[in-house]
């Protein structure tokens, strides 16, 4: 697998994509530092200390036809991040963690996102869409939407046949 991009690159490229596609960056964790979109981080439900121990991060979370798709962003295919967006996404402790950060950091007002049924549906999971973006084809679980990145401007998407996304969120800007 020689020429993989790093994950700053993918990061940087797959932000690029999405808003080509009509996709608000509602968040984000950079690799490595920070680039103007809120920071979104979890808490551990069961932690009330100070401090990030134990909380989760995505990598970009983005917005689009009443979806926010929770994007894992890595070079080479990590099971790690699989399992952390099913405890995201499948656990309602979880799913309040996340609710509370973006409303903590203000993430869909500051990025223009007009709807106010949105918070509810996180709590539900009925908006997540969880995504894995990687410099390499890799299978990943079919309730999953997987960017494969193979230079700045080519870019696959596959959908699993039990997301909650269709081709027509990656074919046009809205």
């Amino acid at each position: 697998m020689a020429g993989l991009l790093s994950e700053s690159e993918i990061y940087v490229y797959s932000k690029r994509f999405l808003r080509n596609h009509g996709w608000k960056l509602v968040g984000g964790e950079p690799p490595g530092g920070s680039d103007g979109l809120p920071r979104v981080e979890a808490k551990h439900p069961d932690k009330d200390e100070k401090g990030s121990r134990g909380s989760k991060k995505v990598d970009i979370l983005a917005y689009k036809g009443g979806k926010l798709l929770l994007l894992e962003l890595k070079s080479r295919y990590d099971e790690g991040d699989v399992v952390k967006l099913d405890e995201l996404v499948g656990e309602l402790r979880w799913r309040r963690a996340l609710h509370d950060a973006c409303l903590e950091r203000n993430a869909f007002q500051r990025a223009g996102v007009a709807d106010g049924d949105l918070p509810h549906r996180v709590l539900s999971g009925a908006a997540l869409v969880k995504g894995i973006g990687i410099g390499h084809h890799h299978g990943v679980p079919e309730d999953y939407v997987r960017l494969t990145l193979h230079a700045p401007n080519d870019i696959d998407v596959w959908i699993g046949s039990e997301c909650r996304l269709d081709f027509e969120m990656f074919d046009s800007n809205e």
